[in-house]
């Protein structure tokens, strides 16, 4: 007979985990931008996306271990939640091809990024703000669980930022949030893993 309590109890583990690595992989990511924009050393662009890219990827598979603590509150937006974070990591993983394709055998992004990047960086941003949003209704649900829920919308709430100031302003004016935006989601995620880890 399976025992059913220590797989919820890996799968718990592993929610705490991803977030956990999702959180210190972003406040990496934070400190390459600020070092590349400030310093006179002409650091790659690679050195602040490789660790932004696991921390969404990580981010994203966190959010997928969620979804078995978030069907048994609200199916649906569980449902739904898992789905938009399936489609963001496509985006994702194509986007990070795109990147690696350019770094290591063009010039790298430089000036303003291509039609068709911008658009997988929006489809991302807009999946996961969608899958972000719906388990964090699913986790406010019950108050028990809200301090997830809560701590599910600052990514969401940095995401929607960026899209709107790209929208208002421009796609690059939106990206350059990120010097400030992907630090608050570090901790964020650093708190959701600390949440997790506290309720084992």
């Amino acid at each position: 007979m399976m025992n059913t309590h220590n797989t919820g109890h890996c799968a718990t583990r592993w929610d705490t985990r991803l977030f956990l690595i999702a959180g210190c992989c972003m406040l990496i990511n934070t400190v390459c931008l600020w070092m590349r924009h400030f310093s006179g050393y002409q650091m790659s662009l690679l050195w602040a996306a490789v660790p932004a890219i696991i921390a969404l990827g990580s981010c994203t598979l966190g959010v997928l271990k969620l979804y078995p603590r978030a069907v048994s509150q609200a199916r649906k937006l569980a449902i739904g939640g898992a789905c938009f974070a399936v489609m963001s990591l496509t985006s994702l993983v194509l986007a990070s091809m795109w990147i690696f394709v350019l770094s290591v055998f063009g010039d790298g992004i430089t000036g303003r990024p291509s039609t068709g990047f911008a658009v997988l960086i929006g489809a991302f941003m807009v999946f996961m703000m969608i899958s972000f949003a719906f388990n964090s209704v699913a986790f406010l649900v019950e108050r028990t669980t809200r301090n997830i829920g809560l701590l599910l919308l600052v990514p969401v709430s940095c995401w929607a930022l960026m899209l709107i100031v790209a929208l208002l302003k421009n796609f690059e004016a939106g990206l350059s949030l990120d010097f400030y935006t992907n630090g608050v989601m570090g901790v964020a995620f650093l708190l959701i893993a600390f949440v997790l880890k506290k309720r084992q």
